[in-house]
């Protein structure tokens, strides 16, 4: 293990729960130290680390860091007046946060690293779910539950080459030296760290100055903010895919049908198990990572085709009278792509159910949100989720409902019983629901299909 880990065998995690925090916990199990942790609620994700062995507490209070601690990891979101953070001090115990203690981990590996407003997660499943397949083994850090490992967000390997979803929240991924880099898109986000957009590419042009000098960047050449930042990568070999004639890898031949969407990068044919022209983009970037890195193509090849998705990445938990998926789009653009997705795969009637995220990113983009949100029919509004935010006056969901066309059925529902009382209401046989967003919307999506399946004959 890397310098920081030496002599450790005591590891408390201070927010355990989160989906990076819980990756990096699994990972360190894996490799044999004594995890504990805490987080403000039990989960599913907290019950699986507490089955392999870590011991989480859910009061924060700072009394289960002892002078036994030997390390304490902490996420961004933790501030320096967390009880925890003030026990750590207090017992002079060495402290760090999770981007650090990530980039210690891989950076000593051949580092693949998936960057990007939007589609990280999806790509970094991708790319990994491909060289596992391959047999290369490598070690992985990924934003979401995986079911091909076993719904963990990591793996530990033993090939010495690491997969990463690279974070530009708090401006993480600058602690990763990276050999190869993959940038899927660059737009606003996270304006509660960073000013404006050109803030935004300036830390994309960071991440790529601090990665290894020979390193290649695969990026979408259809994203003009990605093109202007690779201005000052001019010592790097550059890989642009995308549906513009300008790029190296084109995609060319779309077709699209309910289960199956097929494209040419080039001369290679690739078919997917996923919908949407966003998939097509992270799938060819995926795919150029692994013919970079000696994969057999064959092999690439299925195991994109293979590649059943993410969860909570427009991903379906019922079909019968009416089909369910629930999204954790959160962004005007990720919202805009699942939407385009759902409607060209067929004729079907979409009810979103949409729990915008962050009282900030509401205030920032509910125009973008209400544009976005135009391809659906009807429109449930729930309250914003905060997540790590105060509430902001005058920042409420009705921001969004006040610019919908009123062509489209918009209704604004604060509770659960009230957003399932209309949605018995109005749903008819054949329609598509989607619950979407990145709070606990995904909670509400599965006691909702619950309640349809026990009105099943």
């Amino acid at each position: 293990m890397p310098d920081m880990f030496e002599n450790i065998k005591n590891i408390y995690f201070s927010g355990i729960g989160g989906i990076g925090m819980s990756g990096l916990a699994n990972y360190l199990l894996e490799k044999g130290y004594n995890v504990s942790g805490s987080d403000a609620i039990q989960t599913a994700i907290t019950d699986s680390l507490t089955a392999k062995g870590a011991k989480i507490n859910y009061e924060q209070n700072g009394n289960s860091i002892t002078k036994e601690t030997d390390l304490i990891i902490y996420t961004a979101a933790v501030k320096k007046d967390n009880p925890e953070y003030s026990k750590g001090k207090e017992l002079g115990i060495k402290m760090v946060k999770r981007a650090a203690a990530l980039g210690e981990i891989v950076n000593k590996d051949k580092l693949l690293s998936v960057s990007g407003t939007h589609g990280k997660t999806t790509t970094t499943s991708m790319t990994a779910k491909i060289f596992i397949d391959a047999n290369a083994d490598p070690t992985v850090f990924v934003g979401g539950s995986l079911d091909f490992l076993k719904g963990a967000a990591s793996r530990a390997g033993n090939k010495n080459i690491s997969i990463v979803e690279a974070d530009e929240y708090d401006r993480s991924f600058h602690t990763l030296n990276s050999d190869v880099i993959i940038i899927t898109n660059i737009e606003e986000d996270h304006l509660d760290i960073y000013k404006d957009i050109e803030d935004i590419k300036e830390s994309f042009k960071k991440f790529i100055s601090v990665s290894k000098p020979d390193c290649t960047i695969i990026a979408c050449g259809d994203d003009e903010n990605i093109r202007e930042v690779l201005e000052v990568a001019k010592d790097k070999k550059k890989i642009l895919y995308g549906f513009g004639n300008g790029n190296d890898e084109k995609i060319t031949d779309v077709r699209s049908s309910e289960n199956k969407t097929s494209f040419n990068l080039n001369s290679e044919h690739i078919e997917l198990s996923a919908k949407g022209r966003h998939n097509i983009l992270n799938s060819s970037s995926a795919f150029i990572t692994a013919k970079l890195c000696g994969l057999d193509l064959n092999i690439t090849k299925n195991s994109l085709k293979e590649f059943k998705g993410v969860s909570r990445r427009l991903e379906l938990k019922y079909s019968n009278s009416v089909t369910v998926y629930d999204d954790y789009a959160h962004h005007p653009t990720e919202v805009r792509a699942t939407l385009e997705a759902i409607r060209s795969s067929g004729n079907s009637r979409i009810i979103t159910i949409f729990q915008p995220h962050l009282f900030s990113r509401t205030r920032d983009f509910y125009k973008d949100f209400a544009n976005a949100l135009s391809d659906t029919d009807i429109l449930i509004l729930g309250k914003i989720y905060p997540a790590r935010e105060k509430e902001i006056t005058g920042i409420t969901s009705k921001l969004i409902m006040q610019e919908m066309s009123k062509d489209i059925e918009t209704y604004y529902k604060e509770a659960k019983a009230e957003i399932f009382t209309e949605l018995n209401r109005i749903k008819k046989e054949g329609d598509v629901l989607i619950f979407m967003g990145a709070g606990n919307i995904t909670d509400q999506c599965k006691e909702y299909v619950e309640i349809l399946k026990s009105h099943e004959v």
